[in-house]
């Protein structure tokens, strides 16, 4: 027979009505709370700097980029175009007595190849006056450029055409290549006219020398700050095209070559008639400004800019509110100097 032994129960402690210790509760005191707004002020703050200094700074850089993008533009415009002056093909010997920029007649242009630039000068005595065909900012030069379009009527690239055809609103001229042409040297007329009859070097007396379209121009600054040029045609003087805006002035002094040797004898900005054909180059000076506010941009004393013999002074008020950037290049009238040197 077995004997079962009973364990008695294990006695569990009484905890009523002992009280239990409350938990410790964290959190900021009202000076830690001041102290830790005061500091997320204070770092906003200088955040708020930063920002604003940066944003300032971009601001002048932007200013800065349009004002010697615009200047650089221009001044790459202008060389472009005054580098081809008095380009007439193959023509050698220039002729021509008549200097009529504005003229609208056939006749004034056959006669005035020898004025391949004209100049209108801004002087402290007295300014040119302006041409009939424009309206010129008053302290600022003008200039007319006369040439040849750089393609021939009829050419082609790749099978496609690069120069327009001959149509009457414009003359063309044509230079003979051909020692016994029967014809004149060159021949200047009215497009769609069919009296070019001048031959190439082949002188077969079928082929006929290549017809380019005359391009006239003047260059100006307008009342509103803008490069502008106007073209002159047979059918009339073209409204005025814009080249760049916000040019605030344009100087230019001309190179005259009065020995023939190619080389410049001396600079002016007011040539007499007789020293226009004598033109070799131009050194030019453009000076582009901002149209917004710049703050780096403050003086208390008068701008003073030099531009050969011309000086513009920018009054103080003035000169605080916009940026300004001078441009200068010499720009040779190639052909011009090559005859010269020829």
């Amino acid at each position: 027979m077995t004997c079962l032994r009973t364990v008695p129960a294990k006695r569990i402690p009484e905890t009523r009505g002992v009280r239990q210790a409350p938990a410790r509760q964290s959190g900021f005191t009202l000076i830690e709370m001041m102290i830790a707004l005061t500091i997320g002020l204070l770092l906003l703050v200088a955040m708020s700097v930063v920002f604003v200094g940066t944003s300032t700074s971009r601001r002048e850089m932007e200013i800065s980029a349009d004002v010697i993008e615009t200047g650089r533009y221009a001044l790459d415009s202008l060389n472009r175009e005054l580098s081809q002056a008095g380009f007439y093909g193959t023509l050698m010997t220039p002729v021509g007595a008549t200097n009529l920029p504005c003229s609208t007649l056939l006749s004034d242009w056959a006669d005035s190849l020898t004025f391949h630039v004209v100049g209108w000068n801004t002087s402290t005595g007295a300014a040119d006056a302006d041409p009939s065909c424009i309206t010129r900012k008053p302290g600022t030069d003008a200039i007319f450029i006369q040439r040849a379009s750089t393609c021939f009527v009829g050419e082609t690239a790749g099978g496609t055409s690069i120069c327009p055809a001959e149509d009457n609103k414009n003359a063309y001229i044509q230079v003979s290549e051909c020692g016994n042409d029967p014809s004149s040297t060159f021949l200047i007329k009215q497009g769609n006219s069919g009296l070019f009859n001048l031959q190439t070097n082949a002188c077969d007396g079928v082929t006929t020398a290549p017809i380019r379209r005359i391009v006239r121009r003047i260059y100006f600054v307008s009342s509103a700050n803008v490069l502008n040029y106007v073209e002159i045609r047979l059918d009339g003087v073209q409204p005025p095209v814009p080249v760049a805006e916000n040019i605030e002035q344009m100087q230019i002094e001309y190179a005259i070559d009065t020995d023939s040797d190619g080389t410049a004898d001396l600079f002016t900005s007011t040539p007499t008639a007789a020293q226009w054909p004598q033109a070799i180059g131009a050194r030019v000076w453009l000076v582009s400004l901002s149209t917004s506010t710049s703050r780096n941009a403050s003086t208390s004393s008068d701008l003073t800019i030099q531009m050969g013999d011309f000086t513009q002074v920018v009054p103080a008020s003035t000169a605080a509110v916009q940026k300004r950037r001078v441009y200068s290049s010499y720009i040779p009238f190639v052909t011009p100097k090559a005859r010269s040197e020829s």
